[in-house]
């Protein structure tokens, strides 16, 4: 075939519609495809992929001017066609039956071609295995393939076609226009009503599908195709019907392009049976889910436990789930079109009341696991881990309210301190007081007593006295007769609080009796609340010194405790008994040290308690900001459905009487209004932060400037004050140290600890002295050795790029993903690895133990100590030398980053041999020091240091001949590998030995 022949002329379609958007994705795959031989475009049914490649074929012209051959592989069902597919595409007459790889790379051979292998996804192992074979003997070939998963191939870059670019949410007609989604559906539908166009009356339906529709083009398309037959708002009405609403009519469309379920049959059916089976009982999902739900839910009946991840991994691959990251953790989501096609797929296998329930269960079992944890300095972490799955949680207390009431209402009881963290009240009032209201909820059960005491818990929280006070009676009778001792506490405790300021002696009695439970049971959470309820009595009594003396021990105790939240309490307390004392400036002091706690671990109703007496710290100098701050907590409050802590009534009253006085009746109000405009959500922030301020919320005027909190006086507290406060700055973290980033400790003899890692060898790992045994595959023992090496921590970037490298970025986050769910599950706990500013690392204070650290360290320690205790040096010595049994992980595989370590490793070993071998020499051990040396040699054959040593040791024991063949095995293997001679004091030894 000559040069000036044009390959693949007539092949490239051409599309009768105009191609919308995508110009950003066509800059990045232009450059990408000069960049690699082979580039796969990937993405789900429908997503563009085809169409997006048909827009790159003038880039490809540009890469090969021999031709461009479009092979359409859609209808093609035998594998072995695929040579003879590509042969037409070419415009070469042959036997196109009898074609092989041979036969296409003998008609292009060097000849710089191109070619497009659309929809490869049914055929792609021998799609595959002839891009291959291709790339390998034709050097000037560039292939661009589309497909539903990457092919596989070395050296392939594999691009994952996203979604259309969706409006923001409320966007304004303007915004909605610049949308690819919006303006693709706004063409197609005037393919079929010309005059169709984007106005006030259907631009918010529209939005709404092409969101619903999650930016697949073929979706929108079908959806616009409707307009013929109705308007954009009957069609986002009916999108709950999606899959019989989007159909075409159109006969030249691709068979499965004509309705969206068709498309998505034909991803479903390319999968494994236990790939359709998981893919089915992921629709469960509301909102994405990890791996551990993927396993408790998905696995059973046809899935073996085992196998569940790996499927998971096929389905990401096959770009049926996408991924995403969220505090450090995967979370694994079904578009919602997708989602919707699985759910079919679940109720036609009969599936959905056993899928259901397997949800339902797993989420129990999450919400009874963390809700002691709400209580702890583990209460972010346990956040982190619930908040994500918040639409998970609503579509179970949907389905177990009407299939499983006690379920339900065991659920509800215990997310008590889950909805107490949010900012979610009202919501969790309305799920309370309708399970109150099932018959199921009579039965004297203990979940039926955390259920009161947790809606009468609110409700007091709320200042809601008539409402709490009854659900809390009967919670603490129930309680009582249950034998339930922390719920009856805590009764009491809610009690107090909602019997506030009109009932103080009441409200002391109930503290007290809550108080003795805590303090037997020594539980400091409760009995630190217990003091305050009592510190609040004293006060409302009269009893200044009382509550003085109640409020310094609270905060005792929740400076013992260690949480954020648990000490903005006593610390607003004590700011109150100092505003009425004079003492503003420790006031001020007190209530900014709360909110910046608040600030790192949050609790709405505090927040607007200490926005409250921050304005009352700042009133003399700025009132007119002490009023706009006064809005603020009125704001926050109005978000949650709470109203004002009565105990605070009086003061605060009494301060908005000073303040309209002060600045006028109408400016207060003008400044309160204000503050109530600053969203709920922004208020802690513009207190703490004012430049942080929305735009939408009007700020004070400039003759009363809001006191900027990190400018503010800020002093040390009364002298009265047993538990000083730290100031605000101390509670600011501070950069770690290099020593800090040590997560790993040296070995002390006799002690088991938690986590003991052996990687100099065979690897082994042991828990609590029980050795590790559930690992799947290597990859997880490679990441934990990997963490340990590099005690700073390292980015998901950089992990991967060292664990998996040449993979794309897609495929690296779903791999480390599932790697380290492994890692996690093998060792027993989450807690070992954690993210710190995106860097995953070993638990800094984890009880870890990693045998190539200690030999590090006691080699290191040994070398300062060697020239004051000579016996306990060489003792150190050979237990830290023991640890080096061999590689770093042994014969386990791994990537090339264990290179460094290794080598690390190895001269720590030598040194401290060395030295070892030195002490020993001095004492006169000369048999034992030759050994050590051996030692070294035998792990670094090129160490002529060692093997000088070695020389003189057994010359001095009266072995000339061994000492001799040592040097000829080392002379032969230095000249052989390097063809280097030995050096000079080496010869000049040797010399010296042969003549003695």
């Amino acid at each position: 075939m000559s040069p000036e022949h044009t390959f693949g002329r007539g092949s490239v379609p051409v599309e009768l519609t105009r191609f919308i958007g995508r110009a950003d994705e066509l800059a990045a795959l232009g450059a990408l495809a000069g960049t690699s031989r082979l580039l796969t475009l990937t993405g789900a049914g429908g997503s563009g992929k085809s169409r997006l490649a048909l827009e790159l074929v003038p880039r490809l012209v540009e890469l090969a001017p021999a031709g461009v051959a479009w092979v359409e592989l859609a209808s093609l069902g035998d594998p072995q066609l695929i040579p003879g597919a590509v042969l037409h595409a070419l415009g070469v007459p042959a036997q196109t039956d009898a074609a092989t790889a041979d036969t296409v790379a003998d008609v292009i051979r060097d000849l710089p071609v191109a070619l497009v292998l659309d929809n490869c996804e049914h055929l792609v192992d021998a799609c595959a295995e002839l891009v291959d074979a291709l790339l390998r003997t034709c050097g000037a070939l560039v292939v661009l393939a589309t497909s539903r998963e990457a092919l596989g191939v070395r050296g392939e870059r594999s691009w994952l076609v996203p979604p259309l670019q969706l409006p923001a949410a409320n966007a304004d007609i303007a915004v909605l226009e610049q949308s690819d989604a919006v303006r693709l559906f706004v063409d197609r539908a005037r393919d079929v009503v010309p005059d169709f166009r984007l106005d006030e009356r259907n631009a918010a339906a529209v939005a709404e599908i092409c969101a619903r529709l999650d930016g697949i083009p073929l979706a929108i398309e079908l959806a616009a195709a409707r307009v013929r037959h109705m308007p954009p708002q009957q069609i986002s009405r009916r999108l709950t019907d999606v899959f019989a609403l989007l159909t075409t009519g159109s006969r030249t469309a691709i068979p499965r392009h004509r309705t969206l379920r068709a498309a998505l049959d034909w991803s479903h059916d390319l999968l494994p049976a236990q790939a359709q089976v998981v893919l089915r009982r992921l629709s469960v999902f509301r909102r994405g889910f990890t791996l551990d739900a993927v396993e408790a839910v998905a696995a059973g009946d046809g899935v073996a436990g085992d196998d569940v991840l790996d499927l998971v991994s096929l389905l990401v691959d096959r770009s049926m789930i996408v991924v995403r990251e969220q505090y450090g953790q995967a979370r694994y989501q079904l578009l919602e079109t997708m989602r919707l096609y699985a759910e079919q797929r679940l109720r036609e296998a009969g599936e959905e009341l056993r899928t259901q329930r397997a949800l339902a269960d797993w989420l129990a079992d999450l919400v009874a696991r963390l809700e002691p944890v709400f209580l702890t300095t583990g209460r972010r972490t346990a956040f982190r881990t619930l908040y994500p799955e918040l639409d998970n949680i609503r579509e179970v207390l949907n389905w177990t309210r009407m299939h499983d009431p006690l379920l339900h209402i065991r659920i509800v009881g215990k997310l008590w301190w889950f909805w107490f963290a949010s900012r979610f009240w009202n919501e969790a009032h309305r799920w309370m007081t309708e399970a109150l209201a099932l018959p199921a909820a009579t039965e004297p059960t203990p979940g039926r007593a955390a259920l009161l005491m947790a809606a009468g818990g609110l409700a007091a929280m709320r200042s809601r006295p008539e409402e709490a006070i009854p659900l809390l009676e009967e919670a603490q009778r129930l309680a009582a007769s249950l034998g339930e001792g922390r719920v009856e506490a805590d009764a009491f405790l809610y009690l107090g609080i909602a019997c506030g300021t009109a009932h103080a002696e009441l409200s002391r009695q109930y503290a007290l009796r809550a108080a003795d439970w805590y303090r037997a049971s020594e539980d400091l959470y409760g009995l630190r609340a217990a003091l305050l309820l009592l510190a609040s009595a004293d006060h409302a009594a009269g009893d200044p010194d009382g509550a003085m003396a109640h409020t310094r021990e609270a905060l005792a105790l929740a400076r013992r405790l260690g949480t954020d939240r648990e000490l903005a309490m006593p610390l607003q307390h004590l700011a109150m008994l100092l505003l009425e004392r004079g003492d503003v400036a420790g006031a001020r002091a007190m209530v900014l040290e709360s909110l910046h706690g608040l600030e790192r671990d949050p609790s709405v109703p505090f927040t607007h308690r200490g926005i409250e007496w921050y304005a009352a710290t700042i009133a003399d100098d700025a009132p007119r900001a002490a009023a706009y701050h006064l809005g603020m907590a009125e704001s926050v409050r109005r978000f949650i459905g709470a109203r004002r802590f009565p105990w605070d009534v009086p003061y605060m009253e009494s301060l908005a009487a000073r303040l309209g006085r002060t600045l006028g009746q109408q400016e207060y109000e003008r400044a309160f209004e204000e503050g109530l405009a600053v969203p709920a959500t922004d208020a802690l922030d513009v207190v703490l932060h004012p430049r942080a301020a929305p735009a939408s919320a009007a700020a004070p005027n400039a003759s009363q400037p809001v006191v900027p909190a990190r400018a503010a006086s800020v002093t040390a507290p009364a002298a009265s004050v047993a538990a000083p406060a730290a100031s605000v700055a101390a509670h600011e973290a501070a950069p770690p140290s290099a020593a800090a980033d040590a997560s790993v400790r040296t070995a002390q003899p006799a002690r088991t600890p938690a986590l003991r890692v052996l990687a100099l060898g065979p690897f082994r790992a042991d828990v609590r002295g029980e050795p590790v045994t559930d690992w799947p595959y290597a990859k997880p023992k490679e990441l934990l050795v990997y963490l340990l090496c590099h005690p700073a921590g390292r980015t998901r970037v950089e992990i991967g790029g060292d664990l998996w490298p040449g993979n794309t970025p897609a495929q690296i986050r779903n791999s480390f993903h599932v790697t380290l769910h492994h890692l996690r599950k093998a060792l027993g706990s989450s807690d070992w690895v954690v993210v710190e500013n995106e860097r995953y690392r070993i638990a800094p204070d984890a009880d870890v133990e990693f045998d190539a650290a200690v030999l590090e360290a006691e080699v290191r320690a040994a070398l300062v100590t060697r020239d004051t205790d000579a016996r306990t040096t060489i003792d150190r010595l050979q237990r830290a030398l023991a640890l080096y049994r061999g590689h770093l992980l042994g014969d386990e595989s791994a990537g090339a980053w264990r290179d460094e370590p290794q080598d690390r490793y190895r001269r720590v070993y030598c040194d401290g041999a060395l030295l070892l071998g030195t002490l020993l020499e001095e004492r006169g051990d000369v048999r034992a020091a030759a050994e050590t040396y051996e030692s070294i040699v035998a792990r670094e054959p090129l160490h002529e240091e060692a093997y000088r040593r070695l020389l003189r040791c057994w010359t001095r024991t009266g072995e000339r001949a061994r000492a001799l063949r040592h040097y000829e095995r080392f002379a032969t293997v230095l000249r052989d590998e390097l063809d280097l001679e030995p050096e000079p004091e080496t010869l000049a030894l040797v010399q010296q030995i042969r003549s003695s």
